[in-house]
């Protein structure tokens, strides 16, 4: 099986995940929540095609010049003993990067969708481990003008590529219930192995406020981090990703 076909039977397997999930194995009360989420991200690393390497440091208040279109939303079912949840975030950024004096100048437009798909098995009242697969998917665009001594001559290399993965991933959530409404919630996931990446990981920390009406609202920091890499070196052909974002969210819930 090629890796573009075992991405997609993957991937169709994380967007049945919830369908299955939802169904009630057993009597406890199944409880959706619905979250609509907006992230701040810095974003920062390397992105590289064939020999062609351009930096990545977009700041936070680089970020709202750079980004071009930004969607983001969780779906989780959960009882007592177990959850599902989806996750999908899409970025399209855009940025650049001077070195050498001035002299060289990288140009990277990123359009990244992520899709997150987990299985959880609370194993006491606050704590849950947690298996999941995650579908990257990079449309990537490099461009490096190099200026030379000599006032007037620039060197311009350019590659584009498009690249996906999907990772397996093991995690654990806690939770902290205070107050009457509010409970922070803690998540850490590490995955990857050399399955699609090399390495890749998340963490997440939220304060959570939910009424009794359903409606709610939720306040966090999250950092996402990969590093992908295909083919060799030497090749024209070779690709690699070492990415890592990072940056504060805010969102609202729905619960029935």
């Amino acid at each position: 099986m090629t890796r573009k076909a075992l991405s997609a039977t993957l991937v169709a397997t994380l967007l049945v995940m919830p369908i299955v999930g939802a169904a009630p194995a057993q009597a406890d009360e199944w409880r959706h929540t619905v979250l609509l989420y907006g992230m701040g991200a810095a974003l920062d690393g390397t992105a590289q095609v064939g020999p062609l390497e351009v930096p990545v440091d977009l700041s936070i208040s680089d970020l709202f010049d750079a980004l071009e279109l930004g969607a983001m939303a969780a779906y989780r079912v959960e009882n007592d003993t177990w959850s599902v949840t989806g996750d999908m975030t899409y970025m399209g950024l855009g940025g650049h990067s001077r070195s050498e004096g001035g002299r060289v100048k990288g140009d990277v437009d990123v359009d990244q969708f992520t899709l997150m798909g987990t299985v959880g098995r609370r194993l006491s009242e606050r704590f849950e481990l947690l298996l999941s697969l995650s579908y990257f998917n990079l449309s990537t665009d490099l461009k490096v003008d190099t200026t030379a001594p000599v006032p007037g001559e620039v060197t311009t290399r350019a590659a584009s590529v498009d690249v996906d993965w999907v990772d397996p991933m093991l995690g654990m959530h806690y939770e902290v219930p205070f107050h009457e409404d509010w409970k922070l919630n803690l998540r850490g996931d590490i995955g990857g192995f050399g399955v699609g990446s090399n390495f890749s990981y998340q963490m997440l920390v939220t304060l959570q406020w939910q009424s009794a009406g359903g409606a709610g609202a939720v306040f966090g920091y999250r950092l996402i981090g990969f590093d992908y890499e295909d083919g060799q070196r030497s090749s024209p052909s070779y690709e690699r990703f070492d990415l890592t974002e990072q940056g504060p969210l805010i969102g609202m819930t729905y619960r029935f």
